[in-house]
């Protein structure tokens, strides 16, 4: 059976041996065609937009009027704003109490000042931290010349190899110093104002992302056999489609508990190895496995990934833990099955070789049945394992660096679960682990022999030194090579780079107004009833847009100070479209970009925004529309808020 997409990819696989000629030439024969590769993204786009021209109307027609109950609350909103303004508050004070204080309290006293005491800090609060806005500021000339520079580099990011072998960390950097330069050439001549970069910079993910690097390389690095070669092999399996499940059952469950980003970094590599020691044809759905479940996953919790994170400390109700996955489960579920439905079918010819066609594919799946291409993979898979199993029975213990790992990373996942700070956690967990691996290396490992050789492989005897009075030197003691010289340069800064450069970019368009501008167009008379249906449909397409252009954490800041009183229920859609949004381009997530970056540096090319929109499109598409529909017909949040005071008026 041959796959609705790149059926003969092969340049994916690093095991490979050389293709000939007549291979080449025969591949190059079977290429798919346009529409067989881009056909199925086509036909979701016109879809969805078909079904939001059929809810409301080609020109937005058929947009409801607003309801008493909308109308109430919307006239709530005005009053508590208007009230907070007009109130008096010490800014110095404010500043003083920092980020903290909306941290911390969230449920002030009638001593303290309740509820309006807590918004009036929160609008100090949304207006210092999330986005400051300085649109009016810039000439029209500025904002065009920002805009186009923003998406230039964000082509270069999409596609870097259609220019110079620059890299994605190197495109991101220089495009962030060019905006930089670009920035103070407009103040300079008064058509902008001050660029703050520093102050786009996100420094959660930098710190968090540096901590995971860390905390990964001491696990893999530690011990040879130990914790993360056993996890590594729990994910194996002969038979293609069911490594790809446990793949993607993996980061699913992972990336609810501990966050999609940690979870990429971590397995990326593993992934690559498995498809490395199967020498697959085609690595790509088992990236694809890991990228999109993780961004899916992520969804389940508010600790899945940043900015259902931010959600939760921006949301003007509290939203409880439980709350949040209780609202989720269901269209996370749904949307996680018809991902991996959708992968099995796209890349049936990888993941069921030798199989006829789909009633094959099902009855391989559900009744066990096997190709003679998939028994030929069993038996070389068993066969390969033989001595691995004979070395295991015979070192089947856990040792004691093992265990230590195992106590860590514990540690680690209940520091992440009862909610301390996620950056602090992963750095002092990688900070453990490199002492740990120090001493170990320092006390208990082997010492490296440094013998010479001479040409006929004859061992040379240690040379010696002697001084001008012909007196032999005794050699000093050996230095000690240090973790900066050794593990600690294996930690991708050049990712580093590229979230860095990507913030600066992404923190200049965002001054200039355009996103929330388009924002704002886009909805149109949706706007006040964003998340009430037929408007969420064009609402969670409007979202999906500008998380893929301008990122979903950005999108998340600017809705919380557009419209600060959105209801529990208003930020489940938020979050579930912004989340499954990051499947639809290569730079919808950072967990995206993390896994191309994983798999590149270890030689791994596969995963690349050419090969994954024909996939992300469609699956993202079907998934978010059909999760959003289940959303909308059953949650658990409110649709109004407490705090406002109008869910008694709702209910009446």
């Amino acid at each position: 059976m041959s796959s609705p997409l790149y059926a003969d990819d092969v340049e994916c696989s690093v095991a490979l041996s050389p293709m000939t000629a007549e291979s080449r030439q025969k591949n190059n024969t079977n290429k798919p065609s346009f529409f067989r590769k881009w056909g199925p993204a086509l036909i979701a786009i016109a879809g969805v937009l078909a079904v939001n021209a059929l809810l409301l109307g080609p020109t937005g027609s058929k947009i409801p009027s607003l309801t008493p109950k909308q109308l109430a609350a919307q006239s709530a909103r005005s009053e508590r704003t208007q009230a907070i303004l007009d109130m008096e508050w010490d800014h110095a004070a404010d500043l003083k109490r920092g980020i903290a204080n909306m941290r911390n309290s969230r449920n002030l006293s009638e001593a303290e000042g309740g509820v309006m005491e807590y918004t009036r800090r929160r609008h100090r609060y949304l207006g210092e931290y999330v986005h400051v806005d300085v649109s009016d500021q810039f000439t029209l000339f500025a904002k065009i010349s920002i805009s186009l520079i923003y998406f230039a580099f964000w082509v270069f990011l999409m596609f870097p190899n259609w220019f110079l072998p620059i890299g994605r960390p190197g495109i991101a950097l220089g495009g962030g110093l060019s905006m930089v330069v670009f920035r103070y050439i407009l103040l300079l001549t008064g058509q902008g104002p001050v660029f703050d970069a520093p102050k786009v910079i996100i420094l959660e993910p930098l710190f968090l992302l540096f901590g995971l690097m860390l905390t990964t390389i001491y696990l893999e690095k530690m011990e040879r056999g130990g914790l993360f070669d056993r996890l590594r092999d729990s994910l194996d399996d002969p038979v293609n489609w069911k490594r790809s499940a446990k793949i993607m059952a993996m980061s699913t469950i992972g990336s609810a508990a501990v966050m999609n980003d940690s979870v990429v970094l971590i397995f990326s590599g593993v992934v690559v190895d498995l498809c490395v020691r199967h020498k697959v044809a085609n690595s790509l759905p088992y990236l694809l496995s890991l990228a999109t479940t993780a961004n899916t996953g992520s969804a389940l919790t508010m600790t899945g990934n940043p900015q259902n994170i931010l959600i939760v400390s921006l949301a003007y109700d509290d939203i409880s833990w439980t709350e949040f996955s209780s609202n989720m489960v269901l269209p996370v579920t749904v949307a996680s099955i018809i991902n991996a439905t959708m992968l099995f079918i796209y890349y049936s010819s990888e993941l069921f070789p030798g199989s006829s066609g789909l009633i094959e594919c099902l009855g391989i799946v559900f009744s066990g049945n096997r190709t003679p291409e998939m028994l030929a993979q069993e038996h070389a898979y068993h066969a390969r394992n033989v001595v691995k199993v004979e070395e295991e029975v015979t070192n089947s213990g856990w040792s004691i660096w093992s265990k230590i790992q195992i106590v860590i990373v514990s540690i680690f996942l209940v520091c992440f679960a009862v909610g301390l700070d996620v950056c602090v956690t992963s750095i002092c967990a990688g900070a453990i682990l490199m002492v740990i691996a120090a001493w170990k290396r320092q006390h208990f490992d082997p010492k490296p022999e440094v013998v010479e050789y001479d040409a006929e492989g004859n061992t040379l005897p240690p040379k010696k030194m002697y001084d001008m009075d012909g007196n032999e030197i005794e050699p000093e003691e050996e230095e000690l090579v240090t973790e900066s010289e050794t593990t600690l340069t294996e930690v991708d800064y050049g990712l580093l780079m590229l979230f860095i450069g990507q913030f600066i970019l992404i923190g200049s368009f965002d001054d200039t107004g355009v996103p929330q501008a388009f924002f704002n167009l886009a909805m149109g008379g949706c706007a006040e009833q964003m998340t009430a249906v037929p408007c969420v449909y064009w609402f969670v397409l409007v979202i999906t847009i500008l998380s893929n252009v301008a990122s979903n954490v950005p999108v998340v800041q600017m809705l919380a100070a557009t419209f600060p009183y959105a209801t529990p229920y208003d930020w489940m859609q938020v979050s579930f479209s912004a989340t499954i949004a990051g499947n639809l381009t290569m730079l919808g997530s950072a967990a995206n970009m993390i896994v191309a970056f994983q798999a590149a540096k270890v030689g791994d090319r596969t995963f690349t925004s050419e090969r994954h929109a024909p996939f992300g499109i469609p699956s993202t598409i079907i998934s978010l529309y059909a999760g959003t529909f289940l959303l909308s017909m059953v949650h658990f949040s409110p649709e109004c808020s407490v705090r406002l005071g109008n869910c008694d008026e709702a209910a009446a």
